[in-house]
C-alpha cells in the first residue's frame, strides 16, 4: 500500500468517526426537543406513538391472561387433552410459526456430533411476520445409518414456510 493510499485511507477513517459523532449528536438534539418542547410536531408524534404502545401492550397483557386463564382451566379440570389444539390456535393467533428445518442456520444452532444428518433436540419457534426468532432451535449431527428410533428427525417436507 502506498503512502498516499494509507493517508487517504486514514482521513477516509477520520471522517467517518466524525459523521458518526454528528449523527449521534442530531440523535441527543431530537430526543431533548421531545422533551422539552411538548408541543411541537416532533413531540407530538413521538407522544402518539408512545400511546399507541402503551395501549397495545395493555391489549397484550389481556391477551396473555386469557390464554393463562384458559390454561389453568385445562389443567386443573384434568382436560389436558386440549392443550395442543389451544396451544396450536394460540400460536396462529400469535403469528408463531415452529420451523422444522434444522439446516436453515438462522433459526438453528448445531451442537456437534458427528455425521451428515441433524436431529432437532429443540425446535426453533420464529415470529412468521418478521422472521426474527423467538426460540432459536437446537440440532445434533447424526450418522445416517443410526436408527434415530424416538428421536425426531429432520425431513425436508416437514418444514413450514417463514417470510423473513
Amino acid at each position: 500500500m502506498t503512502r498516499r493510499t494509507r493517508e487517504a485511507a486514514a482521513r477516509l477513517e477520520r471522517l467517518e468517526q466524525m459523521v458518526d459523532g454528528i449523527s449521534r449528536s442530531i440523535d441527543k438534539i431530537e430526543v431533548a426537543t421531545i422533551v422539552r418542547d411538548p408541543s411541537s410536531g416532533l413531540s407530538a408524534e413521538a407522544y402518539d406513538g408512545l400511546r399507541k404502545q402503551v395501549v397495545a401492550a395493555a391489549g397484550s397483557r389481556m391477551q396473555h391472561l386469557h390464554q393463562l386463564a384458559r390454561f389453568a382451566d385445562a389443567v386443573g379440570s384434568g382436560h389436558v387433552e386440549a392443550l395442543p389444539d389451544l396451544v396450536r390456535e394460540w400460536m396462529g393467533q400469535s403469528g408463531l410459526v415452529m420451523v422444522h428445518d434444522a439446516t436453515d442456520d438462522r433459526y438453528y444452532d448445531v451442537l456437534g456430533g458427528e455425521g451428515d444428518e441433524l436431529r432437532v433436540l429443540r425446535f426453533a419457534y420464529v415470529d412468521a411476520i418478521t422472521g426474527r426468532p423467538i426460540v432459536m432451535g437446537q440440532a445434533e449431527r447424526v450418522k445416517s445409518t443410526v436408527d434415530l428410533g424416538a428421536h425426531r428427525r429432520v425431513d425436508a417436507g416437514d418444514q413450514e414456510e417463514v417470510r423473513s
